[in-house]
């Protein structure tokens, strides 16, 4: 009796380390918003990174990529590297990964211009829309290597927009083709995808839940019912939850279904993703992003 308790003690254990938690971010501007006139809330960020305590974050909107390396290393220096894009598109929105140095060893970090101009033939500059931030990394747990992409696609819902937005997704999936031709296994694709269809459950969202299975990846944000909010089109003192961003992995790294679908904290937690009055959503919002952390537990 004793001994068979050993064991699934030893069980447990090795479930638990083998746990891996990650999160994608789009941090608004990082770390002034020209838009709304406000400087991150560092503070803030800070606790928010500390307790949301994930293993992997694919972030997005860094626009002073010294300054966010600096704070992370001061505030995590121990625990987190930062492999951030020089290309931010034509608002230097860099983007990128926050990494457990514990877990993850870093190999190579590209960027791929193609989706920052992807109407053109000639898209090798970084002039328009943010580029696909890949990363490919060495889980040190298993010695299995991934590739991790950081994505933040062409915002607004005019139908140009959304043109352009599948155009770079098409982009998205020849990438992972191309590393699956080349023996890749295990994915991560996370960030913004600007789905502002999604949540309208439209031809839109039918396509673009296509071109995931079509990338033979799991959207564990399908169910989600907000991960950001905004003014929904109308200037009546009210903020409206919408569906950007998602968080997309192979199958084989998913070992409990239930628990890896993505859950968002933050205000988007606090208000259960209901519409509400803008001073109603506090700091997290006001003082660091519209955005709120997407959370998954593999």
């Amino acid at each position: 009796m004793r001994l068979i308790s050993l064991v699934l003690l030893l069980l447990l254990t090795s479930a638990a380390q083998a746990a891996l938690k990650i999160a994608s971010y789009n941090i608004r501007n990082f770390d002034y918003d020209e838009r709304s006139r406000v400087s991150t809330n560092k503070d803030h960020l800070f606790t928010t990174i500390y307790n949301m305590s994930a293993d992997f974050i694919a972030v997005q909107e860094i626009n002073k990529k010294e300054i966010f390396q600096r704070f992370i290393k001061k505030h995590f220096p121990k625990r987190y590297g930062v492999a951030l894009t020089e290309c931010g598109g034509a608002h230097g929105q860099k983007l990128g990964f926050v990494y457990d140095k514990r877990k993850f060893k870093l190999i190579g970090f590209y960027e791929d211009l193609r989706t920052s101009n992807p109407n053109q033939q000639n898209n090798s500059y970084c002039t328009g829309s943010r580029p696909l931030a890949i990363g490919k990394f060495k889980m040190l747990e298993t010695n299995e290597e991934m590739i991790a992409i950081s994505v933040h696609l062409k915002s607004g819902g005019r139908p140009k927009s959304i043109e352009k937005r599948f155009k770079q997704i098409n982009i998205l999936t020849r990438v992972i083709a191309d590393y699956k031709r080349a023996g890749v296994h295990n994915f991560i694709v996370m960030g913004d995808f600007n789905s502002t269809e999604y949540i309208l459950k439209n031809a839109n969202y039918k396509k673009f839940k296509y071109a995931v299975s079509k990338m033979g990846l799991v959207d564990l944000a399908e169910d989600v019912k907000c991960t950001s909010y905004w003014w929904g089109g109308v200037q009546d003192g009210m903020q409206h939850p919408s569906i950007l961003d998602h968080i997309l992995v192979s199958p084989g790294l998913i070992t409990n279904k239930e628990d890896a679908k993505a859950k968002p904290i933050a205000h988007c937690q606090k208000l259960r993703c209901q519409a509400t009055w803008e001073d109603g959503l506090g700091t997290s919002f006001d003082e660091v992003s519209d955005h709120c952390p997407l959370v998954s537990e593999l």
